[in-house]
């Protein structure tokens, strides 16, 4: 397998659980490389993960297409010497496993550089590789939390919120991912890559950590409201709601005109001016978005040159005729779920979309010619799968 992008001909070791190791390793199927995701008997967890599709994980599937599953028990002699042979041929392995457990299964950095010395070797944790939290377990909504993400997430009134997606995890791939490709362009290669779940989340947030730099205290909450500039939220129309962003002066001036209100303009001529007044400001928008439909709105100011759009829902967004052309839905014809819908990728090269053209893997599909290619004879491969040791499918 493989795929035909930038990093073709690079072969990616996966021992990922849930999303964040399995997303980086998608990515890099994405951008061409062949990924072999090594699987315990069991399966992936997120193979447990509901909803399902003729019993096939569809949370599973959104992170592991384009590769290749290799499903053993690592116990057992003839998989570890079936996985030393894997790690040998590898250009890069990358795991999320949790503090320690990649070492009791036999590759932590120090085993996988006697075996290959020029791996690159990426590490995702939930706090860090050493430090004072090394050793603590840690899921998305728990980074949210100690991020400060939390605190600052939610209306003023309502109190504070956890972001609907679990974001810490998706970073922490997506920034995996591209500490590994900057890896790759060395030579001689053999870096180490470590990322930090938490540190992702904090990193992503700098904008409200620059307030908090500034002014030494907590900011506070502003909703779906811009903590730097005014008019910058979801304002309700007639019918629906829908976002408008005011970043400059001119804009302001431009909305003002647009809607025929000159005084607005000489009332708050500076952002300064708007922050300082942003109660009344959006009290007045409010009541006259309100005379008139969502559609009307988006359709006059972003005639005008605003940055405005409707409010959708996911269904909405994932069949917006933009993101329709951007290929952001893929169908695969899953082995046993059938046709699937999955997340496309956000890259595009060369003028196409950056993803791979295979489907996500039933556990284990690849087992039986994976044991061939890493030296197993057909005998012994079929002893294994006998006792349970290896899964095939």
């Amino acid at each position: 397998m493989g795929g035909h992008g930038p990093l073709q001909g690079t072969l990616v070791v996966e021992f990922g659980n849930l999303i964040a190791a399995p997303y980086a390793a998608m990515l890099l199927a994405d951008l061409g490389a062949r990924v072999v995701k090594v699987e315990p008997i069991g399966g992936d967890l997120g193979r447990g993960f509901g909803p399902f599709q003729n019993g096939e994980s569809t949370f599973f599937m959104m992170v592991n297409r384009g590769k290749e599953s290799l499903a053993l028990d690592t116990s057992d002699w003839v998989s570890k010497r079936v996985l030393d042979n894997l790690v040998r041929k590898a250009d890069v392995l990358v795991h999320n496993l949790r503090h320690g457990a990649i070492d009791r299964l036999g590759f932590g950095e120090e085993r996988a550089r006697e075996l290959n010395p020029t791996i690159v070797y990426a590490s995702i944790s939930a706090f860090g590789a050493d430090g004072p939290y090394a050793e603590r377990a840690g899921i998305d909504i728990v980074f949210q939390g100690e991020s400060g993400m939390i605190s600052i997430t939610g209306d003023p009134k309502d109190g504070p919120r956890k972001t609907a997606t679990t974001i810490g995890d998706y970073l922490a791939g997506t920034n995996a991912a591209l500490a590994i490709a900057a890896a790759l362009a060395e030579s001689p290669r053999g870096r180490r890559v470590d990322v930090s779940l938490r540190d992702g989340v904090m990193a992503v947030q700098s904008g409200w950590n620059a307030i908090a730099f500034a002014s030494g205290e907590q900011p506070e909450r502003t909703g779906t409201a811009s903590p730097y500039l005014a008019p910058n939220q979801v304002f309700q129309a007639a019918d629906a709601p829908f976002t408008l962003a005011i970043v400059s002066d001119r804009h302001f001036r431009i909305l003002t005109e647009t809607l025929a209100r000159p005084d607005l303009a000489a009332d708050y001529p500076t952002n300064e001016d708007r922050m300082a007044g942003r109660q009344s400001l959006v009290r007045k928008l409010s009541m006259i978005f309100r005379t008139e439909p969502a559609d009307h709105w988006v359709g006059l100011l972003g005639e005008a040159g605003l940055p405005v759009g409707h409010v959708l829902t996911l269904l909405e967004a994932l069949e917006d005729p933009q993101a329709r052309h951007n290929e952001m839905t893929v169908e695969f014809e899953h082995p046993v779920a059938g046709p699937v819908k999955t997340t496309g990728s956000p890259i595009r090269i060369d003028g196409a979309s950056a993803r791979s053209l295979s489907a996500p893997p039933t556990l284990g599909q690849h087992t039986r010619a994976l044991l061939h290619e890493l030296g197993v004879d057909p005998a012994t491969t079929e002893q294994l799968i006998e006792a349970g040791t290896a899964v095939v499918s």
